[in-house]
């Protein structure tokens, strides 16, 4: 078959002379191309991805760079609570350093020797999960030095506590003088030069009696020349005697606490009138008194009343 192609910018009619085997390739390539637009319209019609538009592979890596997103995000959410931490730490080394001021032990860490820090963010880089657990291993270590260490200052608070409570620091009467101190002195019976183991304050008949420490009571009982007496035994060989009592309010084996109620002034034994005689012995020897109450808080040295010698009294008074 012949095509005759005849147009004005033609000079002369051409032929296009179509064979069976033209016309064949052309039904052909015609018939594939409906067939392949209509394969597109059915994919296009039912949403199905392209198996070769790579769709599946960009969901799996859109989910990968979310989750990945979502772990920086819990890093540096963790990563902050370590500076936050660090922080912390700081101030628990600088509380330390005080409390072991109070408890006279030398500070082992100390907030002053941080050095402060700062500067400009220059190439910043976000911290690994293996920074983060480095960085959180090393703040446990330190936590643990500093809970061994606050363990120490609380043993040694507590002793110290305990020491304070035994000592007898407590002004035994909260009213009365000091009639006599510690020393030598005149006798008020003979008259002769003798030594005085303690100190006598005087106080009307029935002040409270109160322990200068706490401790257990040791000796209850009367005695001919202490009269009404009480000893408490405060540990390490450490006993206050408080004698010349009209009443005692404990017996032996009772704890008592500092300061506590524990007897009434009065002048039984040998005395010459109302008044507490107290003392102070280590390791069974007599100590001034003085010596441990002026540790007391707001406590001054217990200084004699008057330094006229006492003159000697005809008998004892009951």
């Amino acid at each position: 078959m012949q095509i005759i192609i005849v147009h004005p910018r033609l000079s002369e009619a051409r032929t296009l002379t179509i064979t069976p085997r033209f016309a064949a390739g052309m039904i052909a390539a015609i018939g594939a191309a409906l067939i392949l637009g209509a394969v597109l319209l059915n994919y296009a019609a039912s949403g199905i991805a392209w198996p070769w538009s790579g769709s599946g592979l960009s969901e799996r890596t859109r989910e990968e760079a979310r989750q990945q997103a979502v772990l920086r995000e819990n890093i540096n959410l963790l990563a902050k609570r370590v500076g936050e931490m660090q922080a912390k730490l700081m101030q628990l080394d600088a509380l330390g350093e005080r409390v072991a001021g109070l408890a006279g032990v030398a500070p082992a860490f100390s907030a002053k020797g941080v050095p402060g820090r700062g500067g400009l963010l220059v190439s910043p880089q976000p911290m690994s999960p293996q920074d983060v657990s480095s960085e959180l291993d090393h703040l446990e270590a330190q936590l643990a030095e500093r809970s061994d260490y606050l363990s120490v200052l609380d043993a040694q608070l507590t002793t110290l506590s305990v020491r304070k409570a035994m000592t007898p620091t407590v002004m035994p009467v909260t009213q009365g003088y000091n009639g006599s101190s510690f020393g030598w002195r005149v006798d008020p019976f003979t008259g002769t030069r003798s030594l005085h183991e303690g100190v006598d304050f005087s106080a009307p008949s029935g002040t409270p009696i109160v322990a200068a420490a706490g401790g257990v009571v040791q000796v209850a009982e009367f005695h001919a020349g202490y009269g009404y007496m009480i000893d408490i035994d405060h540990g390490n060989d450490l006993v206050t005697r408080y004698a010349h009592a009209s009443r005692l309010l404990v017996k032996p084996g009772d704890l008592v606490k500092r300061g506590q109620r524990i007897a009434a002034v009065g002048s039984t034994g040998r005395s010459t009138g109302s008044h507490l005689h107290f003392e102070v012995r280590l390791g069974g020897v007599a100590v001034n008194p003085n010596n441990f109450l002026t540790h007391g808080p707001g406590k001054q040295p217990v200084e004699p009343f008057s330094k006229v010698v006492t003159l000697p009294a005809p008998g004892p008074l009951d």
